[in-house]
């Protein structure tokens, strides 16, 4: 087994910028999450809050995992199913 020495400020503010990561993703996670079912967010904002790619996405939607509607050949997603995807990957482990 290693064992790696820092500092204990260095230590500090890793452990203050991961809780604020954490707070951040909360709050995302509730924004998102309580959206009436009439917002609607498009392609490229979903790959970017969810960090997935356009494929990913694309397999999602093909295998149910995900909630769309397309519109003149756009792709939408219901704000709600993107908050549920957000907190089922932070309560799985998986961003």
């Amino acid at each position: 087994m290693e064992y790696i020495t820092i500092e204990r400020t260095i230590y500090d503010a890793m452990v203050a910028a991961l809780k604020d990561c954490r707070t951040a993703l909360q709050s995302a996670i509730s924004r998102l999450s309580y959206k009436s079912r009439d917002e609607w967010i498009d392609n490229n904002a979903a790959q970017s809050i969810l960090c997935k790619s356009q494929r990913s996405l694309q397999n999602m939607r093909a295998t149910g995992a995900i909630g769309y509607s397309l519109l003149n050949g756009k792709v939408f997603y219901p704000a709600n199913e993107i908050g549920r995807l957000l907190e089922q990957s932070y309560t799985s482990g998986r961003v």
